[in-house]
């Protein structure tokens, strides 16, 4: 099978679940892949991050029950793209990296794909 590229005409929304990430969400928005659309969903921050998500484009969905869990859902239910992604919000994980998973469900490669980081040593986990 051929890969096609991934335009911006791709329908993707990544979910970002956020409590108080206001230093991280410049870096991990600005790598969100162009014509992408950026879900942070606010799961209670007291740091502004909310704001500043939604001042650098992003959607913002507002979770009052905390947990990684209760913000991936409210993400999820907000989420219209054909192709959902859900990526930490603290700048552990690039959101360009993305990309290839995305290329195999747009592909029809895949309907599900999910991606995990590996230890490299004893406390050292890749970017």
């Amino acid at each position: 099978m051929t890969t096609s590229p991934i335009s911006p005409t791709t329908d993707v929304d990544v979910v970002l679940p956020c409590l108080n990430e206001a230093d991280a969400l410049p870096w991990v928005l600005g790598r969100i892949p162009a014509g992408w659309r950026a879900l942070v969903v606010d799961n209670g921050s007291t740091d502004g991050s909310a704001d500043i998500a939604r001042s650098l484009g992003a959607t913002v969905v507002h979770e009052a029950r905390r947990g990684f869990g209760a913000a991936c859902h409210a993400g999820l239910t907000a989420a219209t793209a054909g192709i959902v992604c859900f990526c930490d919000c603290d700048a552990s994980l690039d959101p360009g990296l993305l990309v290839p998973f995305v290329r195999e469900v747009h592909d029809g490669g895949a309907d599900l794909v999910l991606g995990r980081r590996r230890p490299q040593g004893r406390g050292a986990w890749p970017a």
